[in-house]
């Protein structure tokens, strides 16, 4: 018997060492997603050895295989870069790509190791305008354009050589620099104030009269961009296009570059290439007076060379544009959201995040966890005559994005369906035709009330009951003039609905269930006064059915909502969230602009400055922050936030993408299956809890010895989900050993059972 125990123990042994081996410690960030826009191209560079294009853009960097036409790689803040929004790119002679942003972080990749260094003295500078713009190499030494100057950095050790070059000649101290480049032993920068130039040999660039300047039009200001090209040098600058030959400066003698906003020049092969204003041209290198459309009119954004000669083109909202291995001149980027802009989230009952994104021409846009849709008046023109959508409410197989302008769309499945002034009831605003829908939410018998930020017959709520059926209210007297924002439904089916205009508040509407019979309605209101507050930002109705309102001083909490519709004059008074901390209850004061819950009743609060704070289900205790400081999140302003039950991912809108963090939160399962227990083995003392997963609704879990003992017992927090900190019941941690563990339900009839092997360290 005791051979076979020790046989047995072996096999665990052995089993358990290879999922130690094979499965790494999950760092923190790898719970973190990042989702930004990848098509706009700021800056794009490639190396001399391989088909490989680097692209720099206000979402990060995506590295393209030109040859095969695929995207290979793409890094954000989570990848390895200090910030997503970046401005240049550069590789230098080591085949290391340096790669600048717009808070003057640089970060330097060695892509076939994937290594980055990092280079923080700029970004942690006092300088106000501290944004990369440009890089050039000349020996072991790269300089690089900022906002307020150059500065000289070893590419052996990365150290800073010479104080930063403020001043040239006459110009402005601090001077922004856009771009540089040499030519005939020189440096030269392009500025806002002109072009400024000094030898490379000179050991004293810190002193003004070391460089010559030069700053007639068209490059008297904002001069953008310049490379050689041959014998001279050409510059660009918003009204044109001029060049140098190292004795006379010349302005380009094509006309078609007079008064034209140069935004990028580059040599590629024999031709230089320029974009001014929409169009890209071309030129002969010995020729510059001829001038020949490249491509048809778009947005351009920056110029590049492939190793084979070829140009490589940045875009807005397109990519990279290049000549592919069939000539063809074709577009690509990773597959990312519409914009960077979130203003609003919401996640169906399948999982599916759809996000309003806010913005005048973003639309809005649909995520199934691994493709991104955008809805826009180009993709899908079914959705109305405009682009701006503020809020998107999704539901069971149903989802509403409320155009601010345009109306309100319903999708379901693959059917849109926009309403608006000219094919329904709803209403305009001062022009009849502006239809300005501001918030919505589900009742209980799946009407969909959608509340309005202004209208021409002062009725800011309808319910929509079918495709061709809404129901009118009228506003009361107490809401007259007002604009109707966010809107939530409890469960006795009153809506209670963001009041924005003054005097402002929270109002409340109970239609009886009876939307025919208006003599029944009962309504009332909370004035901002009786918070205490200056604005409402958000109103969610919990699974206690409490109404929990997020303002700029705080959260508050209406605990009976039902006292409200039974005596209107006599409302419950609302209740300021307290934070215990130590004994203390100390109230959450923080300027909040959303609030979320999950499917564990926790609270989720973004704010405008810092970040979200994720709350127990009473409020009462802070289980975690998020903000720049501690974790990966893209802002400290949170737009809106949504928590998936179907996966436990949170997701967090800002206006600079989207950011998520898997979370616990997981709707329970109907039926037991099989507890899966992890990380497993367990090590104890641990350096995280237990993950108990595969749970029934409110579980109770029992962990048990071999011989059947009970080690410990708990109730799991609601979802699919428990954590276990390997204590038995005393708060010793147990001994080394296999442990059963064993989750029912309330009556005990349903049950699942799983086991964990303890290694005690």
């Amino acid at each position: 018997m005791k051979n076979y125990k020790k046989v047995i123990w072996l096999f665990l042994f052995f089993v358990f060492t290879k999922i130690i081996l094979a499965t790494p410690v999950p760092e923190f960030s790898n719970k973190w997603t990042n989702y930004t826009d990848f098509k706009n191209v700021i800056s794009v560079s490639s190396d001399k050895n391989t088909a490989l294009a680097y692209c720099a853009t206000s979402g990060g960097l995506f590295v393209v295989d030109l040859n095969q036409g695929t995207v290979l790689k793409k890094y954000t803040n989570i990848d390895g870069l200090l910030s997503n929004n970046l401005t240049s790119i550069y590789v230098d002679s080591f085949d290391r790509v340096w790669i600048g942003a717009s808070d003057g972080s640089i970060a330097i990749l060695d892509y076939q190791s994937g290594v980055f260094k990092y280079i923080y003295d700029i970004k942690n500078s006092s300088e106000n305008n501290k944004s990369i713009n440009d890089f050039v190499q000349f020996g072991q030494n790269m300089f690089v354009a900022t906002g307020y100057g150059i500065q000289k950095i070893s590419v052996i050790n990365f150290s800073f050589i010479d104080a930063p070059y403020f001043k040239f000649g006459s110009f402005p101290s601090k001077s922004v620099v856009t771009s540089l480049s040499l030519f005939n032993s020189k440096i030269y920068a392009s500025t806002v104030a002109g072009v400024a130039y000094a030898p490379l040999s000179s050991s004293n660039l810190n002193n003004p009269s070391s460089w010559e300047t030069y700053s007639s039009d068209p490059l008297s200001s904002n001069v953008k961009c310049s490379d050689v090209v041959n014998d001279k040098i050409v510059f660009g600058s918003e009204t044109g296009l001029s060049y140098y030959n190292g004795t006379t400066w010349y302005n380009n003698p094509n006309p078609i570059t007079s008064n034209k906003s140069i935004k990028d020049i580059k040599r590629v092969g024999d031709f230089v290439y320029f974009i001014a204003n929409n169009i890209i041209y071309y030129s002969p290198m010995g020729n510059l007076s001829e001038v020949v459309q490249y491509y048809d009119p778009g947005t351009y954004l920056s110029l590049g060379s492939d190793n084979s000669g070829k140009p490589l083109i940045g875009t807005f909202e397109n990519g990279l544009l290049y000549k592919n291995a069939g000539g063809v001149i074709t577009n690509i980027f990773p597959n990312c959201p519409y914009r960077n802009s979130f203003d609003n989230i919401s996640i169906g009952n399948d999982g599916i995040l759809w996000a309003a994104g806010g913005q005048t021409d973003a639309g809005f846009y649909k995520f199934d966890g691994k493709t991104w849709e955008a809805y826009n008046t180009s993709t899908k023109p079914e959705i109305g005559n405009g682009n701006w959508f503020r809020k998107i409410i999704a539901g069971d197989n149903e989802v509403w994005a409320l155009g601010f302008g345009s109306g309100a769309t319903l999708i379901r499945g693959n059917s849109i369906k926009n309403f608006n002034p000219q094919n329904s009831i709803l209403p305009g605003s001062v022009n009849p035709d502006f239809c300005v829908p501001f918030g919505g939410a589900f009742d209980n018998n799946g009407n969909f009330w959608i509340s309005f930020f202004s209208t021409n017959n002062s009725t800011n709520l309808y319910m929509h009951t079918s495709d061709t059926v809404f129901y009118p209210f009228s506003n009361p007297s107490i809401v007259l003039n007002t604009n109707f924002g966010q809107t939530a439904v409890d469960s006795y089916n009153t809506k209670w609905i963001v009041s924005l205009a003054a005097p402002g508040g929270l109002y409340f509407f109970n239609d009886n269930n009876s939307p025919e019979n208006f003599s029944d309605d009962v309504y009332g209101i909370y004035y901002k006064n009786e918070f205490g507050i200056e604005s409402i930002s958000g109103v969610i109705v919990d699974k206690n059915n409490e109404v929990w309102v997020s303002t700029n001083n705080g959260v508050f909490i209406i605990r009976n909502p039902l006292g409200a519709i039974q005596n209107p004059n006599q409302k419950p008074a609302p209740e300021k969230l307290g934070i215990i901390s130590g004994n203390l209850k100390v109230p959450f004061t923080e300027n909040c602009r959303c609030i979320s819950i999950d499917v564990l009743n926790q609270k989720w609060i973004g704010t405008e400055n810092n970040g979200v704070f994720h709350l127990s289900s009473d409020g009462s205790t802070l289980l975690e922050t998020y903000n720049l400081n501690n974790s990966p999140i893209l802002s400290n302003q949170i737009n809106s936030i949504a928590v998936s039950n179907k996966d436990g991912i949170a997701y967090f809108g800002t206006l600079n993408g989207l950011s998520s963090v898997q979370t616990d939160a997981i709707s329970p399962l109907t039926e037991f299956d099989k507890i899966i227990c992890s990380p497993n083995p367990y090590l104890v003392p641990p350096r995280v809890n237990l993950k108990i997963d595969g749970l029934v609704e409110n579980s109770s879990v029992k962990i048990l010895s071999l011989s059947g003992d009970l080690i410990t017992e708990f109730v799991s927090p609601g979802g699919r989900i428990a954590s276990w900190d390997g204590k038995d019941s005393k708060g010793n941690y147990v001994a080394s050993g296999i442990y059963i563990v064993v989750g029912f339900n309330k009556d005990g009839k349903k049950v699942g059972k799983g086991k964990i092997a303890i290694i005690k360290q």
